[in-house]
């Protein structure tokens, strides 16, 4: 599985996660009513961020999206509005069962398979649009025969990998977040991640925001972005509830 880790470069990043211009788009006709929800007033409280050394316990259930198409639940960005042109990413987004994803989309597909089978695993479905300034925006959504089995597929997913520093994001619960700087040589290429994952009712979701460029100057994880997208990915979810 293609999870988060930005552990690699120690920077500073300058974090924030106030208020966004960020607005979902437009739904097409063809997209069910949810996906024009406005989204509910939030606490003014931030949520806090479970600390990496201490599995929290599983939350109360928040209301489970109905069974419909998860594809229609993708949260609709105003910012990431076109496909992928990469190849990686064209092979692997849409629709996907256990077998799909421990061949296209596991890193331990063994691992991975065993995890999805003990945790009632149903089906998923990626997304992965594109900025017009080349920023990634990659979502997950994983559904489950329980809020239970979503909680427990959070928690070892997230324990299978190193991670960078948290952030907080107001207006979701029990969130798990992470934020940093990769490298990556011939060429050299560095990236910017910021990744929230949190459970709505049976639905484990995975946000990731990302940009890359061939210096590191300037180059921070947009946390701001992704807290606010994860919040309307949260609001479509309660919505089909």
């Amino acid at each position: 599985m293609m999870r988060a880790g930005f552990a690699l470069l120690a920077v500073p990043l300058l974090v924030s996660c106030g208020g966004s211009s960020e607005q979902s788009a437009p739904p097409p006709t063809t997209v069910s009513a949810i996906t024009s929800v406005t989204p509910a007033p939030r606490a003014s409280a931030p949520a806090a961020t479970p600390s990496r050394a201490v599995s929290p316990r599983p939350t109360a259930p928040t209301a489970t999206p109905r069974q419909v198409d998860l594809a229609r639940l993708v949260v609709r960005s105003a910012t990431f509005t076109r496909r992928s042109p990469r190849d990686w990413d064209r092979q692997r987004v849409g629709a996907f069962d256990v077998e799909r994803f421990v061949s296209k989309l596991s890193g331990t597909p063994q691992e991975d398979r065993q995890l999805l089978a003990r945790t009632g695993f149903v089906r998923g479905y990626v997304s992965i649009r594109m900025s017009s300034d080349d920023r990634r925006l990659a979502v997950y959504l994983y559904r489950f025969r329980s809020h239970e089995g979503a909680v427990t597929l959070q928690n070892r997913f997230w324990g299978q990998y190193e991670h960078g520093d948290t952030f907080t994001v107001r207006g979701i619960s029990r969130t798990w977040t992470d934020s940093g700087l990769t490298k990556k040589s011939s060429p050299t290429r560095f990236t910017a991640g910021a990744n929230v994952n949190f459970v709505v009712g049976n639905v484990l979701a995975q946000v990731t925001v990302t940009e890359s460029s061939q210096t590191i100057d300037g180059l921070r994880p947009d946390t701001r972005l992704a807290a606010a997208i994860s919040n309307l990915q949260q609001d479509l979810l309660k919505a089909a509830g």
